[in-house]
């Protein structure tokens, strides 16, 4: 079963939920286990930077 970890924050634009977001998932991964990822600010979504990924290099996301 999977467990499910949501990371919010109150205050726009300051990178709070992202950066610990993107900590926590390379954390896990590193200890061999599986992730996903769901950043839902559509119009401007921030986790492809965190990440050094370009948009078109992903090949399922909510942008599509």
């Amino acid at each position: 079963m999977a467990d499910i970890v949501l990371v919010h924050s109150f205050r726009r634009g300051t990178g709070k939920s992202n950066s610990t977001a993107t900590n926590l998932a390379t954390t896990v991964v590193a200890q061999g286990y599986r992730v996903g990822g769901v950043d839902t600010d559509l119009p401007s979504p921030g986790i492809y930077s965190l990440f050094c990924l370009e948009s078109e290099q992903t090949e399922k996301v909510l942008n599509h």
